[in-house]
């Protein structure tokens, strides 16, 4: 009984390794990306060329990062929608967070911009200059704060 536990344990870890093992990164154009990524990109960063853009395809997944110079990052799902945009401690486009949350911060830190936002399926997560880590509801409400 105990060499069949070790087995599945064995092959289990193996199809996890071989599956990760599989992820494919690769440098790609702006118009490789999804559509609506892209209709993002020009959205909220008109002309501004990005540095780089990878295609990070395993074999359930794709994502796609795209940098530009001043490091700001942003992260898309398979379909293009963002799932993160990161400042690397700057300020992100305004354009890009809800207006209910960007009115929060405002209130209620008045000195602080947004560096980082991220969409989940149970909602945002912000970060502010100060380092404080907000979180928010799908709709936009507040919910607390990490450190």
């Amino acid at each position: 009984m105990r060499t069949k536990l070790n087995f599945t344990v064995c092959l289990i870890a193996g199809l996890v390794f071989g599956l990760s093992a599989n992820a494919q990164k690769t440098i790609i154009k702006k118009e490789a990306l999804p559509a609506n990524a892209q209709a993002f990109l020009k959205t909220h960063f008109g002309s501004k060329k990005p540095s780089y853009i990878i295609e990070d395809k395993e074999i359930l997944s794709t994502e796609y990062k795209v940098q530009f110079n001043d490091k700001l990052e942003i992260e898309f799902d398979k379909k293009g929608n963002w799932k993160e945009v990161d400042g690397e401690n700057s300020k992100i486009p305004s354009s890009i967070i809800p207006k209910k949350i960007a009115s929060y911060v405002k209130d209620n830190f008045r000195k602080e911009k947004i560096t980082k936002i991220e969409i989940g399926t149970s909602g945002y997560e912000t970060k502010l200059t100060n380092g404080l880590e907000l979180k928010f509801t799908l709709k936009g409400d507040f919910t607390k704060i990490d450190k």
